[in-house]
């Protein structure tokens, strides 16, 4: 027997105990099928429409908010997340209020980035931090293009 054979074996094993497991469950595979009606999308993409959501809310001209979010990804590489969003808090008054809350819905997080950046551990804080600045770029970019007065 090749080790190809076993392999290929092995996984046909693990998928019939996975079916069993399903059906004891009263799950089916056919449901939860990708089609090409169902097209997938990478986390930059649901970023991206989030970002677009939450920017395309406010009003055109906004300069304060075109100019935190495009200062916001180099605070957070330079001075850190939890540092970056509590600067912007103390000194952006409303608008830092709502750019947080933006960058926290473009992460996919349920509760506050602030708090959560403060009290996470340092392998989930620097997911955070990459999360943040990911985000904040969308962000950046949706500013610059729907925000900004020519």
């Amino acid at each position: 027997m090749h080790i190809h054979e076993g392999v290929r074996r092995l996984a046909e094993k693990d998928l019939q105990t996975i079916r069993d497991e399903m059906s004891k469950n009263s799950v089916s595979l056919e449901n939860t099928a990708v089609t090409p009606e169902t097209p997938r999308q990478t986390r930059q993409q649901m970023r991206a429409q989030v970002a677009y959501s939450c920017v395309s809310s406010r009003p055109r001209g906004d300069k304060d908010y075109v100019q935190l979010a495009k200062k916001f990804p180099a605070l957070v590489h330079n001075c850190g997340l939890a540092q970056a969003i509590a600067f912007v808090r103390a000194k952006e008054n409303a608008t830092g209020d709502d750019y947080v809350t933006h960058l926290t819905k473009t992460m996919g997080e349920e509760e506050d980035i602030g708090n959560s950046s403060r009290s996470a551990h340092l392998m989930k804080y620097q997911h955070l931090t990459r999360e943040a600045i990911e985000s904040a770029t969308w962000l950046k970019r949706y500013s610059e293009a729907l925000l900004e007065m020519d």
